[in-house]
């Protein structure tokens, strides 16, 4: 038994909008993933730098034995100069 052709247009029409809806949420989903990929990638990136200067502070200043406040004492210490430095270049 044939379906007319308003019935086979409707039912067309229903699995394109369905169709449509899918591919929004697998748009949105993949905009996301992007999203969280980019934020991890900062991360890992920031933690790095930090990881590296932190050694690299140890290493120059034999900070081993200092606990987390003289370190700091430290490097507001030099900072105005490090700064001044800096912006010089």
């Amino acid at each position: 038994m044939a379906m007319n052709p308003k019935s086979d247009n409707l039912a067309k029409s229903q699995e394109l909008k369905k169709q449509i809806t899918d591919l929004q949420k697998k748009k949105h989903q993949l905009q996301n993933e992007t999203q969280r990929r980019a934020s991890w990638e900062q991360r890992k990136a920031r933690t790095k730098r930090l990881i590296e200067t932190g050694a690299l502070a140890e290493k120059y200043f034999e900070l081993d034995d200092f606990t987390i406040e003289q370190r700091e004492k430290i490097f507001q210490t030099f900072s105005e100069f490090v700064k001044s430095k800096i912006q010089k270049r």
